[in-house]
């Protein structure tokens, strides 16, 4: 009988994508938000989801896959705005809103 020696952290690597792909549902989806103002309102796909507050890693907003449209608005702010891709996994979403009477933000600021 001849034994294959597999390395652990290979083995539990093929273990987690073999787990992946028979249990798709079984692994969190979603958008984690860390925003300033922390009191912004979520809107994903144009149907208000809450206040960005309201989704830390402990209650993120669950997700379907795919792309989605995400806004972030308050009075007084600019209203961020991107499309993005949700995959099998937590999105950690980080932004602060600029307010609405500020200069642009310089290219490549992440705004």
């Amino acid at each position: 009988m001849n034994r294959i020696s597999v390395p652990g952290a290979l083995l539990a690597a093929l273990l987690l994508a073999s787990a992946s792909a028979l249990l798709p549902g079984c692994f969190p989806k979603g958008q984690i938000f860390q925003v300033n103002p922390p009191d912004a309102t979520v809107v994903l796909d144009g149907v208000v989801q809450g206040k960005a507050s309201d989704f830390p890693e402990e209650r993120y907003l669950k997700v379907e896959s795919g792309t989605h449209l995400l806004e972030l608005r308050k009075d007084g702010y600019r209203t961020y705005s991107r499309e993005m891709y949700v995959g099998n996994s937590l999105l950690r979403i980080e932004v602060s809103l600029v307010e609405s009477g500020a200069p642009p933000a310089p290219p490549g600021s992440g705004y």
